[in-house]
């Protein structure tokens, strides 16, 4: 059976932010982004140094055993009304497509909710990102809103607890957990 582990981004090695910089910097992911600018090593670097300093904000390497395959995220993360909202990529484009989000997705929830024991999970994508729609629908995400952010129109989607507790068994196999 296939490992998940998450390495913060506050304990990455040089290599390791070199490879995330890549990874996010390519066309393919930078296309799907909020931010959506080539960033330099620099700016990677001082943006590193600053989640040093922000506990609304947790990003996360992922490994599938040895191998780095993506990044998970926090962003605005409320610890009172124990919500945030998220974000994901796979970074070796030979990966994408393959259900690699699934595994990794599955592996954010049940970290969020059976271990940080949050409440309410949201995040936006960007509305012609079918993927990525597709994936959040089949795991029970519900679009609640639109919004539109640097002239890209985006859907809100959030799941819930409830919806965790309810979906978990279907979606540990929907993911291939036990791979």
């Amino acid at each position: 059976m296939s490992k998940i582990r998450f390495k913060s981004f506050l304990e990455l090695t040089l290599e390791e932010k070199k490879l995330v910089l890549n990874w996010r910097n390519s066309d393919t992911l930078r296309k799907n982004m909020i931010n959506d600018h080539i960033i330099s090593f620099e700016e990677h670097l001082r943006w590193l140094e600053k989640l040093r300093e922000r506990n609304d904000l947790k990003y996360w390497l992922v490994y599938l055993d040895d191998k780095p395959i993506g990044v998970l995220n926090l962003q605005k993360i409320d610890y009172e009304k124990k919500q945030a909202e998220w974000g994901i990529y796979i970074g070796p484009e030979e990966m994408r497509g393959k259900g690699y989000g699934k595994l990794l997705l599955f592996a954010l929830l049940k970290h969020y909710f059976d271990e940080m024991k949050f409440k309410t999970l949201i995040t936006k994508v960007l509305e012609d990102n079918k993927i990525a729609i597709n994936l959040y629908n089949k795991f029970g995400f519900k679009s609640y809103s639109n919004e539109k952010i640097n002239n890209k129109r985006y859907i809100l989607m959030l799941f819930t607890a409830e919806d965790w507790e309810r979906e978990k068994e279907r979606l540990k196999r929907e993911a291939g957990e036990n791979r």
